[in-house]
């Protein structure tokens, strides 16, 4: 498959004028107008803030873990039309505080791809491997549309030099082996989205904090504080 962009920044240049695709919660944008004031608008951004401070988070913990390398991030298809991804992207590089991240996603086939089913399940390992291969200088493979189904013919977890693996999300649902897979190393941490987040209040500036509100970054060292959210 031919490469999208080489860069983030290249796509993001790319992209100056993409639409907002962005999933928000029931009544939320009555919620915020009572509370807060403004309209639908006004929530886009506010919950594109906080989906977006994913990206930062995992910058900041891999710019601590793996600093100076080069980074892939595995995104939908439909990335050029989502404003969702572009911001992630961006949070991202501030983050990592280096624009030497790459982006590629999952090309189906044409029958695969109208397939009225999720992405993690019309596509394979192979679909997965290959597009991870095509860039052997990655430290770290960022995935925001989670796993195929087949993890036991997953290259990528199964070779000790492959890049590591960090998850932004669990879009597959639980994934069988996923704590062990923690404390091996091959996937060095998993956003989950925090048991005790808030939806009523707007994304703070400080895209740390905005994370807080929304998300809990799982990794080995606090992986023993929350077991409770591997239902496996």
């Amino acid at each position: 498959m031919e490469k999208f962009f080489k860069t983030l920044l290249a796509f993001l240049f790319a992209t100056a004028s993409v639409s907002f695709a962005i999933l928000v919660f029931s009544g939320g944008a009555l919620f915020w107008h009572r509370q807060f004031g403004g309209g639908t608008a006004n929530l886009l951004e506010n919950e594109m803030a906080f989906y977006a401070s994913q990206g930062y988070e995992a910058g900041v913990f891999l710019k601590s873990q793996e600093p100076d390398r080069q980074l892939l991030l595995l995104v939908d298809p439909d990335f050029r039309r989502n404003e969702n991804i572009k911001q992630l992207a961006y949070a991202m590089i501030e983050g990592y505080g280096s624009s030497d991240i790459m982006l590629d996603t999952i090309q189906l086939s044409q029958e695969r791809s109208e397939m009225p089913m999720p992405l993690y399940m019309s596509m394979t390992a192979e679909d997965f491997d290959s597009v991870v291969e095509r860039y052997p200088d990655a430290a770290v493979v960022i995935s925001t549309i989670g796993l195929p189904m087949e993890l036991n013919s997953l290259r990528l977890l199964q070779n000790e030099n492959a890049p590591k693996l960090l998850l932004l999300g669990l879009p597959s649902g639980p994934i069988p082996g996923l704590m062990d897979l923690i404390r091996s190393g091959r996937v060095i941490g998993v956003v989950f989205s925090n048991p005790q987040a808030r939806y009523d209040v707007p994304a703070p500036k400080e895209r740390g904090e905005a994370f807080k509100i929304r998300y809990l970054l799982v990794t080995k060292e606090n992986l023993d504080q929350y077991q409770s959210l591997f239902a496996e």
